[in-house]
């Protein structure tokens, strides 16, 4: 049987060698959850992305032209509008501010995601290729299948 393994709660003295050691592999299993975690959002971010253009690009186009792509990108922009009015007019209403939180964490969306197609560009799928935009289409919204989407930065047209 061998002896049990020591915990924190059994060790006798908190300054001990074993103290340290089982402190150190505890912060290093969080740290690698926390790692964990980061990097399965980044797909989910994406994927939401993803979902929200599938939703909104026109069935009748064939192939994007830059002008039209950077017209859904604005719409794409803007498309916590009707929520951050219906926030505000909750806020006209009474004299607290009950969604400050939510109403912030969209505003600084907005901002960062406007900065960003400005500055570097805003990461897209390529529907400028008929092919992707084809695949995007019939995409049935599985998170395996994003490695075969082409995604570029499109940045605002001067």
């Amino acid at each position: 049987m061998g002896k049990p393994k020591p915990n924190i709660m059994t060790v006798t003295h908190p300054n001990s060698r074993k103290t340290n050691q089982l402190i150190k592999t505890k912060h290093k299993i969080a740290f690698r959850d926390k790692k964990k975690l980061n990097n399965l959002a980044k797909p989910s971010i994406l994927c939401e992305k993803l979902f929200w253009f599938r939703d909104n690009i026109d069935n009748i186009i064939e192939k994007y032209t830059p002008q039209l792509l950077a017209t859904l990108i604005e719409k794409y922009l803007n498309r916590f509008e009707p929520e951050l009015n219906v926030i505000k007019a909750r806020h006209k209403d009474k004299n607290n501010r009950r969604f400050a939180s939510r109403e912030d964490v969209i505003r600084h969306t907005m901002e960062r995601e406007r900065q960003e197609y400005i500055a570097a560009g805003i990461e897209v799928p390529n529907i400028l290729d008929a092919g992707q935009l084809l695949y995007l289409r019939t995409w049935d919204g599985d998170i395996r299948y994003l490695p075969n989407f082409k995604i570029i930065r499109f940045s605002m047209p001067k």
